[in-house]
């Protein structure tokens, strides 16, 4: 399950404040040099997510990143009057390193938003770019430098070196100022970032019979975060592999059934939900249905269009006759490249929903009759509640609203290679069946998916609508709406006032629980954020 950048931020306190409580070895040199070097990686990667390169200086932060200077000068000069340590000794060893190890994945968290040239792969890579994010780092460093100055103290007091100790006092006394500048500065701070996802490849993770359900609604989760990946390079022209007419035609297919079991989902949500939550849900539903409507109508728009170099998806052709082929006016059809990832994607997404609803068992190719629906609790139960159920729908609107926007650029694309054997519309004297698209065809082609976007746009309003009967956290339709803006100049679905400001209130808004810290590449040294 993806983790997000508010559970990282508390993962990395609660494990400073370990580390500050901890009593260090008196007498070992060794220990202190690892303490001391573990504080200078812990501190540069404060100054990282400060003063990133690239950007214009901010006034707000220039205090801090100048205390944070004198720190490191400072933490340079003791460790000089300390045992040397090996390069290939373990980094991650002693009370700091867990601490060290959880700051560097916050650090490759926001990385992984970027390709390597340092451009965006998703809509949420833009996210610090005002004053309001980078107060959201200020508050969480000062934080850090609190616990990382208390450890410097410690320190300084142990240790048997006046050199060491007179640089380490200094250290200490930077640190501290840091830490006050940062708290003062971190007015303001956007509380939303604490919804910010993990960036996850564009590796379709398979939806398995003998997956438990209870891990079905984050792994859905997962894949919108996959899918709407995929818009975005997409969008930009980004990908590695463009997606074809087939692509399409396939993630329109997975996509319309996926939100008629959406709206399904809800359904039975409403049933256990009490009271006005349960009828606005039930509301929610119905909004669901018209998008499945919204896409089942762009499927019937593909429903004779072939891509000539990716053939997957085509008509019934009928057999060529003997005398054609002895003529030689026949070819063999071009084999289509692989399926965009996207594909299965959508694919697994709605399997999932599936299985969640139906059962494990439940196979949508399948030619015997579905088997019925489970109980409605049970479905809710394993989903994580009625205010989870209706996060991982929210999610799902988001992803395929990105897809309708997208689509449309892939279609342009490849607009050059689209025929059909629609007959109103074949040209005077044409000899062949096939024929290319005409211009105002391919525009109702790409115009077809605004009616999905506006479908989609109108069942996030209404989940949004029903949160605070619902009881569903709103900080990532907060950040939603940021994205959006990056995206596309219309507005994405209004968070409430009363909503947003219960969510940023709330205790733990910040961050949401504890999660497992992925494993950094390298614990965000020299990392280009």
């Amino acid at each position: 399950m993806t983790v997000t950048l508010g559970e990282l931020y508390d993962i990395t306190h609660d494990r400073l404040e370990r580390a500050a409580s901890a009593s260090l070895p008196g007498d070992d040199p060794f220990a202190h040099a690892l303490a001391l070097a573990q504080v200078g990686t812990l501190v540069g990667h404060v100054h990282l997510l400060l003063g990133r390169p690239g950007e214009r200086d901010d006034s707000t932060v220039g205090d801090t990143l100048r205390h944070l200077h004198h720190a490191r000068r400072a933490l340079d000069g003791a460790a000089r009057w300390l045992p040397s340590l090996d390069p290939d000794s373990d980094a991650n060893g002693g009370p700091l390193g867990p601490a060290v190890e959880a700051s560097g994945a916050v650090i490759d968290l926001i990385r992984g938003h970027r390709d390597d040239t340092g451009a965006p792969v998703t809509p949420y890579a833009l996210a610090f770019t005002t004053r309001s994010a980078r107060a959201y780092h200020l508050r969480h460093a000062s934080s850090t430098l609190h616990c990382v100055s208390r450890i410097v103290h410690t320190v300084g007091r142990t240790l048997g070196n006046r050199n060491a100790s007179v640089r380490l006092q200094t250290a200490h006394t930077s640190l501290q100022y840091a830490s006050v500048r940062a708290r003062d500065t971190g007015t303001g701070a956007d509380r939303a970032l604490a919804a910010f996802p993990q960036a996850l490849p564009l590796t379709p993770v398979p939806a398995l019979p003998t997956d438990p359900l209870t891990q079905d609604a984050g792994r859905i989760r997962d894949d919108c975060e996959r899918l709407s990946r995929a818009a975005y390079e997409t969008l930009h022209g980004r990908s590695a592999q463009p997606l074809s007419g087939s692509d399409l035609q396939m993630i329109v297919r997975w996509r319309s059934l996926g939100a008629m079991l959406a709206g399904r989902l809800l359904v039975q949500a409403a049933g256990e939900a009490p009271g006005e939550a349960g009828t606005l849900l039930g509301r929610c539903a119905d909004l669901f249905r018209n998008s499945a409507r919204a896409w089942r109508e762009v499927q019937e728009r593909w429903d004779r269009v072939v891509d000539a170099d990716d053939p997957q998806v085509r008509p019934r052709l009928p057999k060529p006759s003997y005398e054609m082929v002895r003529r030689g006016q026949i070819s063999r059809m071009p084999r289509g490249a692989a399926p965009h990832p996207a594909v299965e994607i959508a694919r697994t997404m709605t399997l999932r929903a599936g299985r969640l609803l139906f059962g494990g068992d439940w196979d949508p190719d399948s030619a015997s009759r579905p088997p019925g629906t489970r109980p409605a609790s049970d479905i809710v139960a394993d989903a994580g509640g009625v205010a989870e159920l209706a996060q991982t729908v929210y999610r799902l609107t988001v992803a395929d609203w990105r897809i309708g926007v997208a689509a449309p650029q892939a279609v342009t694309a490849i607009g050059h290679r689209l025929l059909t054997d629609v007959p109103e519309h074949r040209p005077v004297d044409h000899p062949y069946r096939f024929y290319r698209l005409h211009g105002h065809q391919l525009e109702r082609l790409a115009n077809s998916f605004q009616q999905v976007c506006a479908a989609q746009q109108a069942a996030a309003q209404s989940l949004l609508a029903a949160a605070p009967a619902v009881g569903m956290d709103t900080s990532r339709a907060v950040l939603d709406a940021a994205a959006h803006r990056n995206i596309t100049a219309r507005t994405w679905a209004p968070v409430p006032a009363a909503t947003a400001t219960a969510t940023a209130t709330a205790p733990g808004a910040m961050a949401r629980g504890p999660a497992a810290v992925p494993p950094p590449a390298a614990p965000g040294r020299g990392v280009r954020l």
